[in-house]
């Protein structure tokens, strides 16, 4: 029934916003470096997988409209992936029917596959390779190696759609290494193909950068993050600024500094003043942000913390230019539309944009679902009662989700700035591991009231 009404909702949203969500700029950029082949790798502020994506479709077909029925496939699918892994991981239906129902049926969810941005495909590797990664502590032990190859090339993929992907990889590596059931010897191995499978599709990628001429990094803006990360605490008193670096310092109090993504892209960065915008004299701006963090790493940590509450709180924003602007179906910008319109029709063809009454519903139920943080902070603490309370297969899959969910929180955090766009990826596995701490946590309250029925029978 919850794959019915998703498939449902889809559907509706595809016949009364047609034909995508053209509101976030964002949308622009990947039409723009997708255009043709001869574009990829030039894009400074990400991978090429959804430009390369966008392409291989339209050999396919150029109807919008195909493009966006896929992406809404995509997120159906990564439901059925996390469905599938819990109930490998010995979870109750019930408790495997938590993460799904997320993907199936959250609005944040509905926005981004209808969209064209980046995370529904990104979503869908990482469920994929989480499956996978649950595939390997079920399967007998000749498997384990093959499974974990399998789960560290497709999350490597899945970091070609979106860098935060990358990290994943070194969370399988150390899930492998501390939860697979196996000897010493067989962990390492385990964790050794997980490991060279994803290096194998990172060479790869970067092999294909080199030879399109293009940045053989993920991206060439990790500098200027950096620096947008630590300009709002930066004090040049406590570390020397590289040379050419000196007019970034700052005498405003941190307390009354703007966000980082001022620093990035707003009129008015001392960065933007001095280097004009990125990815001008990005190691600079990068070494300038990493003295700064470490001659004040209490100051970063700070920084970070005060961000993590966004996860559950999407109004937690107190700083200006913060980006953490609602990141809903019912936003509209007649500017950005007319924009991301001028790279649809280079390329597509497609109904004329029509928005009709009925989309205010998924737009309300967009701003409910959370339940004024209720939601997504039970899931925070069924996240971590999971791994303390779950036995056997549930607990190790409880690790893995809990896990790739922390590093899909924490790395846009310590890198550049969480906003609410960022916390949308993280949902789904963050509710697959509460999904398992629920059941745990039931198991454990249903074993302590047999206990005290017991103790308090007559002998």
């Amino acid at each position: 029934m919850l794959l019915i009404a998703g498939v449902a909702a889809r559907v509706f949203l595809m016949l009364a916003y047609r034909p995508a969500a053209l509101s976030n700029p964002d949308s622009a950029r990947f039409l723009y470096y997708g255009h043709d082949a001869e574009r990829f790798f030039h894009d400074s502020f990400g991978p090429v997988g959804y430009e390369a994506f966008l392409r291989a479709l339209r050999l396919v077909t150029t109807r919008l409209e195909a493009t966006i029925a896929l992406q809404h496939l995509l997120g159906t699918v990564a439901a059925l992936f996390v469905y599938a892994a819990l109930r490998r991981a010995d979870a109750p239906r019930w408790a495997a029917l938590v993460p799904a129902g997320v993907l199936l049926l959250s609005g944040d969810q509905l926005y981004i596959e209808h969209a064209l941005l980046s995370e529904p495909p990104f979503i869908a590797l990482v469920a994929a390779g989480l499956y996978a990664a649950v595939r390997a502590i079920t399967a007998p032990r000749a498997q384990r190696p093959a499974w974990l190859a399998v789960a560290g090339a497709t999350l490597a993929a899945s970091a070609t759609f979106r860098n935060v992907g990358l990290v994943l990889v070194p969370a399988l590596v150390v899930w492998a290494l501390f939860a697979l059931p196996a000897p010493w010897r067989g962990r390492l191995i385990g964790a050794a193909a997980g490991a060279g499978a994803a290096l194998l599709v990172m060479l790869l990628y970067l092999g294909a950068a080199h030879a399109a001429k293009g940045h053989t990094g993920w991206t060439s803006v990790s500098g200027w993050s950096i620096y947008g990360r630590a300009a709002p605490f930066a004090d040049c008193r406590k570390f020397t600024p590289p040379r050419g670096t000196r007019r970034l310092c700052q005498r405003t109090p941190p307390a009354r500094r703007p966000g980082s993504l001022f620093y990035q892209w707003y009129r008015g960065s001392p960065a933007r003043a001095l280097f004009g915008g990125p990815p001008s004299n990005d190691a600079l701006l990068g070494t300038f942000g990493k003295r700064a963090i470490l001659a004040q790493p209490g100051a970063y940590v700070d920084q970070v913390t005060a961000e993590l509450p966004r996860f559950v709180d999407v109004d937690a924003y107190p700083r200006r230019f913060s980006g953490g602007g609602p990141f809903l179906i019912s936003r509209r910008d007649e500017g950005t539309e007319r924009a991301v319109l001028a790279d649809v029709r280079h390329d597509y063809s497609a109904a004329p944009l029509q928005v009709d009454e009925g989309v205010k519903r998924i737009a309300e139920w967009q701003t409910t679902q959370r339940l004024g943080g209720l939601v997504p902070g039970a899931f925070v603490v069924l996240m971590i009662l999971g791994p303390l309370l779950a036995r056997g297969p549930a607990r190790r899959a409880a690790l893995l989700f809990g896990l790739a969910g922390t590093v899909l929180v924490l790395m846009p955090a310590m890198t550049l700035t969480l906003i609410v766009r960022y916390t949308i990826p993280a949902m789904p596995f963050v509710a697959a591991a509460a999904g398992l701490g629920a059941a745990a946590t039931l198991d454990a309250v249903r074993g302590w009231v047999r206990a005290g029925r017991r103790a308090r029978a007559p002998s």
